[in-house]
């Protein structure tokens, strides 16, 4: 007899914690349903277009998983759509959210005064989000393990990319003032195959392209105003590192940049090359032979060993006036930039 009233007992408890868990689903399911549907007349009110085919959140019981067919978000010149997108997270970890975008993506980047590009992710990518219990993305990432970069215009060649991942972070609440930071970004390129027809002395493969920055203060809109007020009041972007492996050519560079009075970039870098005599040596077709005679004067002016005994060439890359500098040498003039 005990025993039977024991287990009546711990069945009825089952039961009961059976139905909180749930009401509690349901609960969550609706809250996350009329959350993206508020954040997408957010982002409409805004200005952005936000397309939804439909929206469905299933998973019961123990996963929020929300899935949205044919989105479409586009803004301040890019335009991202696909056939789905799928967002889940267990439902006593709301914060941790697994991203799955299945099927082929597309993202079409169109600046205002440059060609545009389309960019192709035929395998789709997965990632993930962090986010605080206001709402915020603390941490971000998006992978793709195959891409092509198709830019506009005729006989425009394709370029395919073997691996690109994508991460963004931020602090729960903006910083106070520019010397903290508002916002942290990666940019990861593995294996960028360059078309056929391309004089590509230092190989046909890019082995690896990246770089990591930060946005110190308040990130601003892409619009002159916000741009203008971030700017006058001290913002800039920490670049961190940027690395390009190419064949024998090995170039790191960081620094500082910032927009002028006319909101056009400034930069303050330093740079790091090896391999440079190597890379000389494959573009010796490409060059004339007093223009071979010159570079190979200046290399070996700058070069110099390191702990190592390997030549590595040190040197300051300065942007003003819209004019690129590498040490006191003018090399390129820079469009203007048109927000």
């Amino acid at each position: 007899m005990m025993l039977s009233k024991r287990l009546t007992v711990v069945s009825a408890l089952l039961a009961v914690l059976l139905i909180l868990w749930s009401v509690a689903w349901w609960i969550v399911a609706g809250m996350v349903e009329r959350s993206l549907l508020a954040w997408a007349e957010t982002q409409r009110a805004q200005g952005a277009t936000v397309e939804i085919g439909a929206l469905t959140v299933a998973g019961y019981p123990l996963i929020v998983r929300a899935t949205v067919t044919t989105p479409r978000i586009a803004t301040h010149g890019l335009d991202w759509r696909g056939p789905a997108l799928v967002a889940e997270a267990p439902l006593w970890a709301l914060g941790r959210i697994g991203v799955t975008l299945p099927g082929e993506q597309h993202l079409h980047v169109a600046p205002r005064n440059g060609p545009s590009l389309e960019v192709t992710a035929g395998r789709g990518g997965t990632g993930h989000l962090l986010m605080s219990m206001a709402g915020v993305v603390l941490d971000g990432k998006l992978a793709f393990p195959g891409v092509t970069l198709a830019p506009e215009g005729p006989a425009q060649p394709k370029l395919t990319v073997a691996g690109l991942e994508v991460t963004l972070n931020q602090p729960a609440t903006p910083p106070d003032d520019h010397q903290q930071t508002g916002l942290g970004a990666t940019l990861t390129v593995q294996d960028l195959q360059l078309p056929d027809g391309l004089p590509v002395a230092l190989g046909p493969v890019v082995q690896r392209a990246a770089v990591a920055m930060r946005v110190q203060g308040r990130p601003p809109q892409i619009q002159p105003e916000s741009l203008t007020a971030w700017s006058r009041d001290g913002g800039t972007v920490e670049v961190d590192s940027l690395t390009l492996d190419w064949g024998p050519l090995k170039l790191g560079l960081n620094g500082t940049l910032a927009l002028d009075g006319a909101l056009q970039p400034m930069a303050a870098l330093s740079a790091e090359i090896r391999g440079a005599a190597q890379a000389l040596a494959a573009l010796k077709k490409q060059l004339r032979p007093n223009e071979m005679t010159m570079a190979h004067g200046v290399i070996g002016m700058l070069a110099r060993p390191d702990e190592s005994g390997e030549p590595v060439i040190k040197t300051p890359i300065t942007i003003q006036d819209r004019t690129v500098f590498v040490g006191p040498l003018k090399i390129a003039v820079m469009p203007v930039i048109a927000w």
